[in-house]
């Protein structure tokens, strides 16, 4: 059976406005809740002999919960001959169920459904009158005329209260950092921001070179983003243009991050690997660097981290192409990537021995494809100066 993920998705909005502005990006809220639509999954199916529909990639939040950073809330409506294609988190309603959503405009506001043969279903919001101030809902599907099945549609613009804007936690000198990946093209409308690919990785000088990323960034392209604050109002993006080519990009993004889902059956994450995942932080002097994290179960939503390979260091300076150029050769047996070899690095060596870290070619001085006491001893006539 066809999935059906956002059998609905978002949809609701006039005619008459979209149809002014077919293309554009926008966030969905409903009238009798005041909830957002907010996607979390890109499965869902539907019971062409129960009617039954699952809507479970969709809840709705309530406006104090609403992120004005979340790409989950943004949707673009492309129109079709007939309806609309909506799309979202690198998924569209037209694949999934193979026919466009349906809009309906009434005094109430307007409804968003989807036929097939005989079956209607409307997307409503489904919501506890007891409990009307929890944080997130289902969405369901439901009769045309119920209250909760009309809606609002916001257009998402930079210069107004509907604008999507970032809310970067990395602090390096003055300057704020965050790993970003959405299913929509964009410009930079505040100022002082900048983005960034990954160019390389060089695990013998634990170092990520990244390149700057001109003409504004592609939809789905991963990316490192620099803004001058940490507060999403003053880290505003012109969402909907944007082709910045980022060729040969080292990051890998991730849409979803559903762990324990309000609804079951809609688990969606990428587990995190500490031995070949890395992630943006910062290292011991302050730095912009990508890590091993420590107690990361899995890649957060719309962010993005690199693969490396087994035996990696466990911290990877960024650089750009010229600080990376002006680098010393890493030399074998510094195995903490501090330049020198020392004590320091005679204590990696022991814990690679005993198996207590992963085993790295630097520290195969007799280059025999193996970390042992052979190496340990070449090292210490290194250190001592007899080699």
């Amino acid at each position: 059976m066809r999935r059906i993920l956002l059998i609905l998705l978002t949809f609701v909005c006039t005619l008459a406005t979209v149809a002014q502005t077919n293309g554009a990006y926008y966030r969905v809220k409903n009238k009798k809740t005041a909830r957002f639509i907010k996607v979390i999954d890109n499965r869902g199916s539907i019971n062409l002999h129960t009617t039954d529909a699952d809507l479970g990639a969709l809840l709705t939040v309530k406006g104090d919960a609403f992120s004005h950073s979340d790409p989950s809330t943004v949707i673009k409506f492309d129109q079709m001959s007939s309806g609309w294609n909506l799309k979202c988190q690198g998924t569209n309603t037209y694949d999934i169920i193979g026919y466009p959503v349906m809009t309906d405009q009434t005094s109430r506001g307007t409804c968003a459904y989807a036929q097939k043969g005989t079956i209607t279903k409307y997307l409503a919001d489904s919501y506890d009158l007891l409990n009307l101030n929890s944080d997130s809902s289902r969405v369901k599907t439901a009769g045309g005329g119920d209250l909760e099945s009309w809606w609002d549609i916001l257009l998402v613009s930079p210069d107004g209260d509907n604008y999507f804007g970032l809310e970067p936690t990395i602090s390096v000198g003055g300057s704020y950092y965050q790993t970003f990946y959405a299913d929509f093209p964009f410009t930079f409308y505040s100022t002082e921001m900048e983005a960034y690919s990954v160019k390389t990785i060089d695990n013998s000088k634990a170092a990520v070179v990244i390149e700057p990323i001109t003409g504004g960034v592609a939809a789905a392209t991963p990316v490192i983003v620099k803004c001058s604050t940490n507060t999403a109002s003053n880290n505003r993006l012109a969402i909907g243009s944007g082709s910045g080519a980022a060729t040969g990009n080292l990051l890998t993004g991730v849409y979803f991050c559903n762990d324990v889902s309000e609804v079951s059956g809609h688990r969606n994450v990428v587990d995190y690997d500490a031995s070949t995942m890395r992630v943006l932080g910062t290292a011991a002097d302050g730095s912009l660097a990508f890590v091993k994290a420590t107690s990361l179960q899995y890649i957060p939503a719309n962010t993005a981290y690199i693969t490396v390979t087994a035996g990696a260091p466990d911290v990877l300076k960024v650089y750009s192409q010229a600080e990376y150029d002006a680098l010393p050769t890493a030399k074998t047996g510094d195995l903490n990537g501090d330049g020198e070899v020392s004590g320091q690095d005679l204590v990696i060596m022991v814990n690679m021995i005993l198996g207590k870290r992963d085993k790295t070619a630097a520290a195969d001085l007799s280059g025999d494809g193996d970390v042992s006491g052979v190496d340990y001893v070449k090292l210490v006539n290194l250190i001592l100066g007899k080699n």
